[in-house]
């Protein structure tokens, strides 16, 4: 409770954004790096810390955290001040209090769901989401904790409430975004495909969750936000790398080929990749029930890391969580092998370790080739046998 993370900055940069939302500086529009040369900034005692401490990346690129997150930071940073310690100490309760809610609902979304109660733990007490969230403050349990009011709400027929907890969820991290065309399969009640119920319950859906999201961004609103925000979450998929899989060999490739980096074109093209999937998952089946729909969305995020150019540890908690609500325990062995990944992270710098990434990615691929056999030969072995 009364440490400071020391496996990541980013919580750095989560107090100065916190900073600048109590001064009435759009987080959004402005780079740490031009902004501490102002005097408003060069006044604040503390400011000076957090920009040293948040890194090269963090100080050169404009923020992208979204609005709920904001809010907290703001919040914590209001109440904590210069006392840094204090505002880590209210962010790690915020993250409590999320992984709480989480627990909460997830019972109730088990239960309903006829599976083991004991799954949630699965989660609350992996050794990656107790040192990525309560220590490390990094903020996918917040998502994580609307997402779960979500299903909760959608699974007892409250699809209003369902469309303004993923707005929630949202707007504390974009990326339940990917989900969104995997609902149209589930508000389909008739045998063909586009049928007009269906079609009027998904709008419907859609325009609650949209006007939600408007309303979370509608304080920072500014025609600069959304250019200055693309720029940064395409760094993303063109600029960022680490802790790659599919993406790393095609790399190599690339070299082999033309001799340089290619990675603007492959996180492009694996981008495109994962969206096709995601839209195949969405039109696979004309009726998705309430299983079939979270099991869409964990293969949907697996399908988005594996094709990542970046897959930081943190970013497996979404996956892992959803995983908890099928039969499917993959994310369990991934979660534990991502700490391999560490290894990358040198006093001087960060250089990668090509054999334990080799060891991490091989083994995650042999365990989802395994439940996929495996699964493969129960379904053979229920069919009917011929007399």
């Amino acid at each position: 409770m009364f440490s400071v993370p020391e496996l990541s900055q980013d919580f750095y940069r989560f107090i100065w954004d916190g900073m600048l939302n109590t001064k009435g500086l759009n987080p959004y529009l402005h780079l740490p790096n031009n902004l501490i040369e102002t005097e408003l900034i060069q006044k604040e005692t503390l400011s000076p810390v957090l920009f040293e401490k948040m890194g090269t990346l963090n100080a050169s690129n404009f923020s992208t955290y979204p609005p709920i997150a904001q809010l907290i930071y703001t919040i914590s940073y209001a109440i904590g001040g210069s006392n840094m310690l204090f505002s880590i100490i209210l962010l790690r309760l915020f993250n409590i209090l999320a992984e709480a809610g989480i627990v909460w609902f997830g019972l109730k979304i088990l239960s309903h769901l006829k599976l083991p109660k004991t799954n949630i733990l699965l989660f609350v007490l992996n050794p990656l989401v107790i040192l990525e969230s309560s220590f490390s403050l990094h903020f996918e349990v917040v998502m994580i904790f609307f997402l779960t009011l979500s299903f909760y709400c959608l699974f007892t027929s409250r699809i209003n409430f369902s469309a303004l907890g993923m707005a929630g969820a949202i707007a504390s991290k974009l990326l339940p975004l990917m989900f969104l065309p995997l609902f149209l399969g589930y508000f389909n009640q008739g045998k063909a495909y586009f049928n007009r119920n269906q079609l009027r319950r998904y709008v419907k859906f859609l325009t609650v969750l949209g006007l939600g999201i408007i309303a979370f961004y509608l304080y920072f609103f500014n025609l600069e936000l959304f250019n200055k925000s693309a720029q940064t979450l395409g760094l993303y998929f063109t600029s960022f790398e680490f802790n790659a899989s599919i993406y790393y060999v095609l790399r190599q490739v690339g070299f082999w080929i033309s001799g340089y980096n290619q990675i603007e074109f492959i996180g492009s093209a694996l981008s495109i990749m994962t969206l096709i999937i995601i839209l195949y998952l969405s039109f696979k089946r004309r009726q998705v029930n309430n299983r079939t729909l979270i099991r869409y969305m964990l293969l949907s995020s697996t399908t988005y890391y594996l094709l990542s150019t970046t897959v930081h540890p943190w970013y497996l908690m979404l996956p892992l969580f959803l995983s908890i609500f099928t039969n499917h325990r993959y994310m369990l062995i991934w979660s534990f092998l991502v700490f391999l990944s560490y290894s990358a992270y040198k006093v001087t710098g960060v250089e990668e370790n090509e054999t334990l990434l080799s060891i991490e990615y091989i083994l995650v691929a042999g365990t989802i080739l395994y439940e996929m056999i495996n699964k493969r030969k129960k379904s053979l072995d229920l069919r009917p046998k011929a007399l």
